[in-house]
């Protein structure tokens, strides 16, 4: 009677211990289909964006702007040109339409020279966008001051040497005066014997934006003369300049938070070494961190950067 007793606690035992681990074979086999189900959930999201490359300046130019749909960073997907947009800039007492070019998809451009006003506040608009092909229009916007351009009181130039003891460079002192609420950075460059100016987008990623460049200080009586720069080298500094070269000194006048984004960029595109990012993909998703600041609105929807900025210019023959 004891020893079946005995069994029969031993029996009692065996079977707990085969209850516990069936319960636990039960309970991790939950626990894995639910992990599995959880890991098979279907990704559903919408990272395209709305890619803006263009400026508007003082400049009395056809202004220019691209417009592209973001590649997938999900999907691995390409950027598209985007067509059919509405774009416009306006200063609330003139406005500048831009039309879209009928051999080139996605450049839009502005049917005349036109130019904008120092001190002015400037939005762009684009419209008639269905960027997420649901049927609905969407409106994207940028607004932002139009900097007080600089004005040059004169442009002096003399013969120099370069680091090489080689005659024939160019030293410059240039004088100016700054007007009260001027450019909150500068970005200066010299240019010989041409009219043509190269634009900002068009040096995004040149990494020039982190070294050459000065902060200005405000003035509070306008029309103050000071001197800014002691010399300026014509590039490449070998060149030879000749007796009858016109040499152009010029200034792009620029906001702090234009400048912010023009460092970050440079920053950003700083270990790309000799692969520089070319006017057709800088704003490229699947290359450029997203985490870029952005002027554009909605801003979630939207990357790069339109700029607005004045343009300071003085030129004159070199004679000695």
């Amino acid at each position: 009677m004891i020893f079946q007793q005995y069994i029969s606690k031993a029996e009692r035992k065996i079977y707990i211990q085969q209850f516990f681990l069936y319960f636990c074979l039960v309970t991790f086999v939950f626990l894995f289909s639910s992990c599995e189900q959880d890991m098979n959930i279907e990704i559903k999201t919408n990272d395209k964006r709305l890619l803006v490359d263009g400026e508007f300046t003082t400049d009395s130019i056809i202004h220019t702007i691209r417009l592209n749909c973001s590649g997938s960073l999900i999907t691995g997907k390409p950027q598209t040109v985007v067509s059919g947009a509405t774009i416009s800039i306006t200063d609330q007492s003139e406005t500048c339409y831009y039309i879209e070019n009928k051999n080139i998809p996605g450049l839009y451009q502005t049917p005349n020279k036109c130019c904008g006003k120092g001190g002015h506040t400037y939005t762009l608009t684009i419209s008639n966008i269905d960027l997420d092909n649901d049927g609905k229009m969407e409106t994207f916007t940028a607004q932002s001051m139009m900097p007080v351009p600089i004005q040059f009181d004169s442009l002096v130039s003399h013969p120099g040497e370069n680091g090489d003891n080689i005659a024939g460079t160019i030293e410059n002192d240039v004088y100016f005066k700054i007007l009260y609420n001027g450019p909150d950075y500068v970005f200066p460059f010299l240019i010989l014997n041409s009219d043509s100016l190269w634009t900002v987008t068009s040096s995004l990623g040149s990494l020039n934006f982190n070294n050459d460049y000065y902060k200005i200080p405000k003035v509070s009586n306008p029309g103050t003369t000071m001197n800014s720069w002691g010399r300026e080298f014509i590039e490449p500094r070998m060149s030879t300049v000749l007796t009858g070269d016109t040499i152009s000194f010029v200034i792009f006048n620029f906001t702090t938070a234009q400048f912010e984004f023009l460092k970050e960029f440079d920053n950003s595109t700083a270990s790309t070494g000799d692969n520089l990012f070319t006017s057709e993909n800088i704003f490229d998703q699947l290359k450029i961190p997203t985490n870029l600041p952005t002027n554009i609105e909605p801003s979630d929807k939207a990357a790069g950067y339109f700029f607005i900025y004045s343009v300071s210019k003085i030129s004159k023959v070199f004679d000695q």
